[in-house]
């Protein structure tokens, strides 16, 4: 695996590479200049509003899931300067949907913790959200609900947090109305998929990810995942007793440096388990994710994101990574745009995801095991 460097960069510029494109007035003279991240001109932030007016049709659905993905990536395609495939990907991607009966019902935010979990409430978790959305800054509800949903940010494979933190990164881009309906609609999904992962409450922090991770128990090859999706995979950390100790031993007093070596460790990981890229392709992006949160939360926030960002990840290892399998030999890596191209050629939308992500913390770290991982992702869907 290769070496994790510092950034040479200062905390400020770090977090601003992650947040995104451009500050908004408001935010502008607390923000450094994005560093890696290209600007956005304005007819691919039009096409990308276009995409989420259309995608906004498609709420409250029958099925939550549904058209999920869609918004993380038309907001990737438009960062990557490829706004221009986000109407040709939706038409390809987008089926048949059931729209959900209206409610006039919203979550009550003194009583918000009783509904936590439960896919029936999603229109009334939307419309919590749509409605402190319409009065506060965005951030600031951001930092009232994030630390109130980071524990439970491994449900639904951590999509509510991914989709959360591309909808931060379009605001940052562009204050408007849909734009605000996206992020209330990703955090209305972190909210109704919301699942703990065991822990014993016991903080043994090890020096590093890799130390970190040299402590977990994989389950294979003496027990097989079980059937099902994500959700019941990690449902069944509750039957391991070696996981409860595991979100204790990540070191949270630099969570900046942590989220790096987590991008390259789990890289690492991917590149050792190709029978799961899907599922390891969530110990990346989620992470990236929640640096693209981090500018606009307090920095204890920050370090308790990454402690359950840590545990997701570290979860999906004990559950479905293979001890026995090492990294295959490296190939010459693809140039920026070839990836992207491959990418979007592929219509698989972790494809899109994950080779943005990695080419966000490569410009981080300079460390290129994220771009093997994304190449590993495209290649094996060509």
């Amino acid at each position: 695996m290769t070496e994790y460097r510092s950034s040479p960069h200062s905390r400020r510029e770090f977090l601003s590479a992650g947040a995104a494109l451009f500050a908004t007035p408001a935010c502008a003279e607390r923000r450094a200049p994005a560093v890696g991240v290209r600007a956005v001109a304005t007819d691919e932030a039009d096409e990308l509003d276009a995409a989420y007016e259309r995608l906004a049709a498609r709420f409250p659905d029958a099925s939550v899931h549904a058209a999920n993905h869609a918004p993380m990536v038309a907001e990737a395609l438009s960062v990557l300067g490829r706004a221009g495939a986000i109407a040709p990907w939706l038409d390809g991607s987008l089926g048949e949907f059931q729209r959900a009966p209206e409610t006039g019902e919203r979550v009550d935010p003194a009583d918000w913790r009783a509904t936590l979990g439960h896919n029936s409430g999603f229109a009334a978790w939307q419309a919590l959200f749509l409605g402190e959305l319409a009065h506060d800054d965005w951030q600031l509800v951001l930092r009232r609900w994030v630390p109130r949903l980071a524990p439970g940010l491994a449900g639904a494979a951590t999509h509510g947090l991914i989709r959360t933190g591309h909808g931060a990164r379009a605001l940052v881009a562009r204050d408007n109305a849909v734009r605000r309906r996206e992020l209330a609609t990703g955090l209305a999904y972190w909210a109704i998929t919301y699942q703990e992962l065991p822990w014993n409450g016991i903080e043994a922090p090890e020096p590093s990810v890799e130390a970190a991770f040299a402590k977990l128990e994989p389950r294979l090859p003496a027990v097989q995942p079980p059937g099902g999706n994500f959700v019941a995979g990690l449902s069944s950390l509750s039957e391991t007793p070696s996981f409860q100790s595991a979100a204790g031993r990540i070191d949270t007093r630099d969570p900046l440096r942590t989220l790096s070596e987590m991008s390259t460790h789990f890289a690492h990981v991917f590149l050792c388990n190709p029978e799961r890229r899907i599922a390891f392709t969530h110990s990346l992006t989620a992470p990236s994710a929640l640096r693209l949160l981090a500018p606009h939360l307090d920095e204890e926030t920050v370090r308790v994101g990454v402690r359950y960002a840590w545990q997701a990840a570290a979860g999906l290892y004990v559950v479905y990574g293979d001890p026995r399998r090492g990294a295959p030999a490296e190939r010459a890596l693809l140039e920026r745009d070839a990836l992207v191209q491959r990418a979007i050629d592929s219509g698989d939308a972790h494809a899109i995801k994950l080779s943005e992500a990695a080419l966000r913390e490569h410009a981080l770290t300079h460390d290129s095991t994220p771009l093997r991982a994304a190449q590993d992702l495209v290649e094996s869907l060509s």
